[in-house]
């Protein structure tokens, strides 16, 4: 039975197949993912994840590895969500080697167009900084940002504007981040939505203002936003929704 907060609207039609493959970001394995996977699965999707190695494994070999296993997926209907570099990985597939199927894209926390948190920790020494963020990370910000979303399917981007995470522990960031990602790089032209929360990189997963956009979006191809907001933007909230 799905939450009472999630309109059950934004389940899957009773007469479709749909699943939603959730891809998790470098370092973790995905364990961070699983009260989102457990709430989405509450309005009747069928949820599987995705696990990657981001230190040892490319960035080519991860998004070919994602590819390959959204084909063994079941569904009629793929959705694919992904966290921080899990946003990455889904970018590429789905601009380079798209599954046929109808399904939306949502990314949360994901640095699309730079990576200012993994590029500093790179660089902290030329022989030790590649280990500290993984091959992943380090191909992704050794590769030429291109800032315009190239694929077909909807995307949404949500984004945490709360800076509590291990970018605090270098001065000065360029910009609001959610402790990780800077917002400015969450900000992809051309895709369907953006959104933003004042919640930090891991909070946004636990929150469930942000589970009930990603249930809407999959459903309609748009976030809320609450009138004489911007797009792309929220109204004025509580410090932090991190309610479960």
């Amino acid at each position: 039975m799905s939450a009472p907060w999630l309109d059950p609207a934004w389940g899957p039609p009773a007469s479709s197949r749909a699943t939603i493959v959730f891809v998790h970001g470098a370092i973790v394995r995905g364990w961070e993912l699983a009260l989102l996977r457990r709430r989405l699965r509450g309005l009747g999707y069928r949820v599987r994840q995705f696990g990657y190695r981001s230190m040892m494994r490319g960035l080519d070999e991860n998004t070919d590895r994602l590819a390959g296993f959204l084909r063994e997926t079941e569904g009629d209907v793929l959705h694919v969500v992904g966290h921080s570099m899990g946003g990455v990985l889904i970018r590429r597939v789905f601009e380079q080697n798209p599954d046929p199927r109808p399904g939306r894209l949502v990314a949360i926390g994901s640095p699309l167009v730079n990576c200012w948190v993994g590029g500093r920790f790179h660089g902290l020494h030329s022989r030790f900084g590649p280990l500290l963020v993984g091959r992943t990370v380090a191909d992704h910000i050794s590769t030429p940002f291109d800032p315009v979303w190239r694929g077909a399917r909807d995307f949404g981007v949500l984004a945490g504007t709360y800076p509590v995470g291990v970018g605090a522990i270098f001065s000065s960031p360029p910009g609001p981040s959610d402790g990780v990602i800077l917002l400015e790089e969450t900000r992809l032209q051309g895709i369907r939505d953006h959104v933003t929360f004042r919640l930090n990189h891991f909070g946004m997963l636990l929150s469930r203002r942000c589970c009930a956009q990603i249930a809407r979006f999959l459903a309609t191809g748009r976030f809320a936003h609450p009138a004489g907001s911007e797009r792309g933007h929220e109204s004025p909230k509580p410090p932090l929704d991190i309610s479960v």
